[in-house]
């Protein structure tokens, strides 16, 4: 892990989409890549990396669901990005992901592509 890359934690419970989410941003070099498959690890992990972007899951098992979790990193002392993905996707659950701090909302599916272009729109 170097200094000067990016923090990207993934806190999905779907195996599947922490491998596509993890794949597209492998193979860029300014990218460091961190799992967690539940908010309550999402959280642990995001005050142990202090990440600069979480994509997380809106609907995950537990405690710490993907709103939760999204209003607890907007609410610490650390800055970063969150994106929620969810395959909820009628503008009241959007409603909500913004209200809890999220800076985009997207619903699924969604392509590499996307994400990419989501990460560039976020840094710049």
């Amino acid at each position: 892990m170097s200094a000067d890359k990016l923090k990207i934690l993934i806190v999905d419970d779907n195996t599947r989409i922490r491998d596509l989410i993890s794949m597209t941003f492998k193979l860029k070099p300014e990218f460091d890549i961190y799992e967690a498959t539940n908010g309550e690890d999402g959280r642990n992990r995001f005050d142990e990396l202090h990440p600069d972007i979480v994509f997380a899951d809106v609907m995950m098992p537990g405690e710490i669901d993907g709103l939760s979790l999204c209003q607890q990193i907007k609410a610490s002392d650390h800055p970063c990005h969150v994106v929620l993905l969810s395959g909820k996707g009628q503008q009241s659950d959007i409603d909500l992901g913004i209200e809890a701090g999220a800076d985009i909302y997207k619903v699924k599916p969604f392509s590499p592509m996307e994400l990419i272009d989501i990460v560039n729109k976020l840094l710049a």
